[in-house]
């Protein structure tokens, strides 16, 4: 897929290439085991992906071993928009079907058609702005009138996980010391 390509381009994200050895898609919480962990580079807040779209993110690590929060996991809400605009929401898994997610709070005025691709908003230091994450199906109208629901067909297969890349911004701990003001002042 071209937009995966965009990690290639970017000079402060590297990746590191790993198997999926556990994968669950029909819990309510899902999770994902893959092959690499601490002596590979790998740190919790990394983002995952494989040649189709967004996985997950890093949420603890072995020596040689990490567990990765699905996609599949209301744990886990991604920020989003619909590709060439700038209306961003957030995506959640509706906890049922492993192939569909809902990408809540998105402005009513926003323009789409069903086919539209979904990508990764950039409003994070875990994912670069672009990647792909699915196409909307349909909406629906949100609890506040003001917003709109997408639903959004995933455009990676999480019952044929197999080789993924684990994503690491480089300058991830430096934003993330300007952030700790965020944290410490709620």
């Amino acid at each position: 897929n071209t937009d995966l390509a965009v990690i290639d381009t970017l000079p402060h994200y590297e990746y590191f290439m790993a198997n999926v050895i556990n994968n669950s898609i029909s819990k309510p919480f899902n999770y994902i085991t893959i092959d690499k962990g601490r002596a590979d580079g790998i740190m919790p807040e990394m983002g995952v992906v494989d040649q189709n779209g967004v996985i997950g993110i890093v949420n603890v690590v072995s020596e040689h071993y990490a567990r990765v929060i699905s996609l599949l996991n209301p744990n886990f809400r991604l920020s989003c928009k619909v590709k060439n605009q700038d209306c961003f929401g957030s995506l959640i898994w509706g906890g049922a079907d492993p192939t569909e997610a809902l990408l809540e709070e998105m402005p009513r005025h926003i323009e789409f058609i069903p086919g539209d691709t979904i990508v990764t908003s950039g409003f994070s230091a875990v994912f670069p702005e672009g990647l792909i994450v699915g196409t909307i199906i349909d909406s629906e109208k949100d609890y506040n009138d003001n917003f709109l629901s997408l639903k959004i067909k995933l455009s990676s297969d999480f019952t044929q996980l197999s080789t993924v890349r684990v994503l690491k911004n480089i300058n991830k701990n430096e934003i993330d010391s300007l952030e700790v003001d965020k944290l410490t002042s709620r």
